[in-house]
């Protein structure tokens, strides 16, 4: 198996070559529901699932953007179960975010459907965590005593310790994206700066 080399393949095939815990990251937005035809391709979600178990490095991450078809007025559900599954393969569901989309999908006597569930599942612990830092805060600046709340119960509140606010904090876990329309694009940069 070669590093950083295209493989046009069945991603089973592709896992089968791989050794034990060769990945550290997987950022993928598979096919689901059937809302799109692939040529016939079916997708075996649970073989690929155990695979990635086995491929993924100890402290490695997938990033699992997915959403649900609406059948009959009602929401598949599919998103959830495929992330309960990683769970029942031994993956840990790191976090739940949200990936929206600048456009609206138009439906039919509900709320315009605007988000995908993006999945982050991580073999044991992450071995990094970068957060993208860019969210300009309001308060930056100002000072606040440290109590159990900002440290979550880690440290007793001391006497004279305080918090600065800085100009940027991490991201919130719903991420706006543009979806093709250059406005839509440089409306949502110009709002997150």
């Amino acid at each position: 198996m070669e590093i950083n080399k295209t493989y046009n393949e069945n991603c089973l095939d592709t896992m089968k070559n791989m050794p034990n815990g060769f990945i550290d990251l997987v950022v993928t937005s598979p096919p689901y529901d059937g809302m799109r035809t692939y040529n016939g391709y079916s997708f075996p979600f649970e073989d690929i699932a155990k695979e990635l178990y086995r491929v993924v490095k100890d402290g490695g991450v997938i990033v699992w953007i997915v959403g649900d078809a609406t059948v009959n007025g009602s929401e598949s559900g599919t998103s959830f179960r495929q992330a309960l599954f990683f769970k029942e393969v031994g993956f840990n569901l790191y976090d739940t975010m949200f990936y929206e989309k600048a456009s609206r999908i138009p439906t039919e006597g509900r709320y315009y459907n605007t988000v995908e569930y993006m999945f982050v599942l991580s073999k044991g612990k992450p071995n990094a965590l970068n957060f993208i830092v860019d969210h300009k805060n309001s308060t930056e600046g100002q000072s606040r005593i440290k109590d159990k709340c900002i440290n979550k119960g880690k440290n007793e509140k001391k006497e004279g310790e305080y918090l600065v606010t800085g100009e940027f904090s991490r991201r919130s876990n719903v991420w706006r994206y543009g979806t093709g329309r250059p406005t839509d694009l440089t409306k949502i940069l110009n709002e997150t700066g």
